[in-house]
């Protein structure tokens, strides 16, 4: 009986969080991996837009609209991962002027995007920030891992791909990236019904306040 890669769904994930390479050599073998791991993406978004779902409450979103506003929000974060991936992809090839597979590599980088499956922790209070940051680097060091992989190369090779392919990703975002940005952006605030405040510094800035506010009322 063969076996597909969402038969071995949570070794796959639990590898990549383990930072182990095996699991990245396997979802290249094993049948449907790209499609894992457009899956694992997919709930990476979702996680993330549910630990920020604390944003949807602040700015009052209905609750039909609050469930469509994350489903939107997985959605497009799986879009910034085909860019990222074909920015990634455009890269390698150049630096190593030889065919690289990208299906191979989407399937190794989304599945480096596990540690992000973690991301409805950001909602911790006062823990937001540094909890998004750690997840980040972990993700960081798994993309590093799938993306060695992917590219039959070693650590540093993998390495200067990453970055240059990051570079190539943010001037795409900052080119012709931008209008598709303002366009997440409306489509956001208009399943939303209200104009949404999504920085984490900001969102734990409004919740001290209104700490603070409850707490004189209280001591009123």
């Amino acid at each position: 009986m063969n076996l597909s890669a969402f038969d071995k769904f949570g070794e796959l994930v639990w590898g990549a969080l383990a930072l182990q390479s095996e699991a990245f050599q396997q979802i290249i073998t094993l049948p449907d991996g790209v499609f894992l791991a457009l899956l694992i993406v997919f709930l990476a978004g979702l996680s993330r837009a549910i630990g920020q779902g604390i944003v949807l409450f602040l700015n009052r979103v209905q609750p039909l609209r609050y469930f469509l506003s994350l489903l939107l929000g997985a959605i497009l974060f799986a879009f910034s991962y085909i860019f990222w991936v074909l920015s990634t992809w455009v890269v390698s090839s150049l630096i190593d002027r030889q065919y690289t597979s990208l299906i191979s590599l989407a399937s190794t980088l989304g599945l480096s995007y596990s540690p992000l499956i973690l991301g409805i922790f950001v909602a911790l209070p006062y823990l937001g920030v540094p909890i998004s940051i750690i997840l980040s680097i972990w993700s960081f060091f798994a993309y590093l891992i799938g993306l060695r992989i992917a590219l039959n190369s070693d650590t540093w090779e993998a390495f200067w791909a990453g970055v240059l392919g990051w570079i190539v990703f943010e001037i795409l975002q900052r080119t012709i990236g931008r209008p598709i940005a303002y366009l997440g952006k409306w489509l956001k605030t208009s399943v939303a019904g209200v104009r949404l405040v999504t920085d984490l510094k900001d969102v734990e800035e409004i919740l001290q306040k209104k700490a603070r506010q409850t707490t004189g009322k209280r001591s009123d």
